[in-house]
């Protein structure tokens, strides 16, 4: 805030003295705009649409950016993020083991195999809907994809504790439906959301991306601890579906209209004839414009994203029993109750995924070279997080996932504004698109390696309070 200070109080000089002249133009009928003490004249008014440099590289900057950076936060934003990533927290997270365990599916078997590949249809909705969505759902606006997206996140949610919790049916394709459809609505919202308030602001964008570690934050920690204390697993499912409907109607009430008009309080600038979106296939054959740009984003999305889905739930499937030894696999004491145990596994995921992104937005990246350094580093981090939950010592589990998460981190900041940035506006939304059905390959690969990992970590042997073969 201290370095926004001296910004807001130019921005207010600026149009004071522009205000100023216009009334002196309106009764002398003279002209002192350019006495704007910035130097600008028409600052408020004047659209450019030719390119400028904001410091993050060349890219087409269709809006002022005074006027880009005096936009205030909507953090209300987060609220519809953080809705969607609790639903897939629930999916990838210690909830998914509670649904193995649930449905009577141990850890060995065909059916627990089976299980493990019906886990994975999250990520394969997210890789079809990531592009599918501009072909099946090109007829929507993208606002009206997002409401679509939620309503099947909402649909795949209340699947588990409506028919398997309350219902108690055992049939392992409500895995399959509730996974596929959660997946499908992820794969739409992820890249859409971000793109229909990319004119909010980038405030904005930096506070809806918080959504995402605070989801699972709210669900891996604050739930967990409930369910320790003897909280019915099925009621944890029931609040993240009840609070879908919820972040739909904040989206709604403070988001930019489904036909980009200004709602709630927001303050919005409806796209020029540049600013408007690409399809898919025109985007495609206009790659050379921004797709070479998008290159080292993209092969830190696939390995980072291939650490987070493999690394989350292979925790799970470790250290499986009702309590959970710190030193090692052989050691009886210190020992932690299981879901205290990644109650505090899920504060070191919400610190280093909410962490490095703030620090990644707080650093002026402005060269393409600093920016590949920045992906670099975080691909590193992810691989010593992966390293040290090879080791499987429980305590060493809590800072591998820390440095697995704060990768993630990294890259989606990163990432997120170097498209806002030195993108052409037209091609943001297919930027965000190809850049999140990437990153699920990455995912899948780790998703459909969950066993093959578990197993390596186990070394083919069942301890006492780790690597059970039943859950």
């Amino acid at each position: 805030l201290k370095h926004c200070w001296p910004e807001v109080a130019r921005l207010r000089r600026a149009f004071i003295a522009q205000a100023m002249s216009r009334c002196c133009h309106a009764i002398t009928g003279s002209d002192t705009s350019d006495d704007s003490d910035d130097g600008h004249s028409n600052t408020f008014e004047e659209d450019s649409a030719g390119e400028s440099d904001d410091g993050e590289g060349k890219t087409l900057r269709p809006l002022d950016p005074a006027v880009d950076r005096e936009q205030p936060p909507v953090r209300a934003m987060m609220l519809p993020m953080l809705c969607v990533f609790q639903g897939y927290a629930c999916m990838v997270g210690p909830a998914q083991q509670k649904f193995k365990a649930e449905l009577g599916i141990g850890q060995t078997g065909e059916l627990a195999a089976t299980f493990t590949q019906a886990a994975v249809f999250v990520h394969y909705g997210k890789l079809v809907a990531r592009l599918g969505h501009d072909v099946v759902l090109g007829c929507m606006s993208p606002m009206k994809r997002v409401y679509l997206s939620m309503t099947l996140i909402f649909i795949g949610t209340v699947i588990p504790p409506l028919f398997v919790f309350n219902l108690h049916c055992h049939w392992i394709g409500t895995v399959f439906i509730s996974y596929g459809l959660s997946g499908i609505g992820l794969g739409v919202f992820e890249c859409t959301f971000l793109n229909v308030i990319t004119p909010l602001g980038k405030l904005t964008k930096a506070w809806a991306i918080m959504g995402i570690p605070m989801g699972f934050g709210v669900v891996n920690i604050l739930g967990l601890l409930c369910t320790s204390a003897g909280m019915p697993v099925s009621l944890l499912y029931w609040y993240i579906v009840s609070l879908v409907p919820i972040g739909m109607w904040v989206l709604k009430r403070y988001g930019p209209g489904a036909l980009n008009e200004p709602a709630g309080t927001a303050i919005f600038r409806p796209p020029s004839a540049s600013e408007e979106q690409r399809n898919l296939g025109t985007a495609l054959r206009d790659c050379k414009v921004w797709l070479p740009l998008m290159i080292p984003h993209i092969l830190a999305k696939v390995a980072v994203n291939f650490v987070m889905e493999n690394a989350t739930p292979v925790n799970y499937y470790t250290y499986n029993a009702g309590e959970v030894p710190l030193w090692g696999p052989n050691q009886s004491n210190p020992l932690l109750a299981h879901d205290v145990y990644f109650a505090i596994l899920g504060i070191f995921v919400l610190l280093g995924d909410t962490l490095s992104r703030r620090v990644t937005a707080s650093l002026e990246t402005t060269s393409h070279l600093s920016n590949s350094l920045l992906l670099l580093a975080a691909v590193l981090c992810s691989a010593v997080g992966f390293y040290l939950e090879s080791m499987a010592r429980a305590f060493l589990a809590w800072f591998g996932i820390f440095f697995a998460f704060w990768g993630n981190g990294m890259v989606y900041g990163a990432s997120a504004k170097f498209i806002d940035n030195s993108i052409p506006k037209q091609y943001n939304l297919a930027a965000y698109s190809t850049w999140c059905f990437m990153g699920d390959l990455g995912g899948i690969f780790g998703g459909v390696t969950v066993d093959i990992v578990r197993n390596w970590i186990c070394g083919g042997r069942s301890f006492t309070y780790e690597c059970l073969t039943h859950n």
